[in-house]
């Protein structure tokens, strides 16, 4: 699919092919940029924070006279910030996110403003037990948000769910459920959700 100008039309498929209502790490926030609204997606635990709000703080000083007739016009004069691209295949753009890259919507572009303000050398605890001869030694750590991150990492599929459940009748611990759709067992996820149902 390619995008199209009209926000709602890209929010609603980016909704169902991200599955928003079930994936708790996968966020996407409305704003108003002068006078038209957008969407800003990105994954919880890949963005630097202070980048990324850099950038919205700057948005919130142009005018609706300033704002250019396309996407590419507003990346030169707004996003000065590191590498930006342009998409205009869903698919694509689907990828990119989920290998950390936040995307901007914005209603009367037909294209996807793509900002790359990645967490860079963020590598999770090596592991000192596991004997691993190649490749990377990454580890579990005590952080759910940068565990579900270290698994969108390897697996980049929107196909990945990861839902967030509580345990615990005093500590309401929080636990992220993750799944394949289409490939995990239907009854098996839902007898683990209403184990887990608060």
């Amino acid at each position: 699919m390619y995008f199209t100008d009209q926000l709602e039309e890209n929010m609603a498929w980016l909704n169902q092919a991200l599955h928003v209502d079930k994936n708790f790490d996968v966020v996407y926030r409305v704003l108003t940029i002068a006078d038209k609204k957008a969407c800003l997606y990105f994954i919880d635990g890949f963005t630097k924070d202070d980048s990324l709000l850099k950038i919205l703080q700057g948005f919130s000083s142009i005018k609706a006279d300033d704002m250019p007739e396309d996407a590419h016009s507003f990346s030169k004069k707004y996003l000065p910030y590191g590498e930006i691209g342009l998409l205009s295949d869903s698919r694509e753009m689907i990828i990119q996110l989920l290998s950390g890259v936040s995307c901007l919507f914005i209603d009367g572009y037909n294209k996807c403003l793509t900002i790359d303000c990645r967490l860079t050398g963020q590598r999770c605890q090596r592991t000192g037990k596991d004997k691993v001869m190649r490749g990377s030694r990454d580890g579990f750590v005590e952080t759910l948000v940068f565990n579900t991150a270290l698994i969108r990492r390897r697996i980049r599929d929107p196909k990945l769910i990861m839902e967030i459940l509580t345990a615990g009748e005093s500590s309401h611990t929080d636990i992220a459920m993750c799944y394949m759709e289409g490939r995990a067992d239907k009854k098996l996820i839902e007898k683990i959700r209403k184990g887990y149902r608060p």
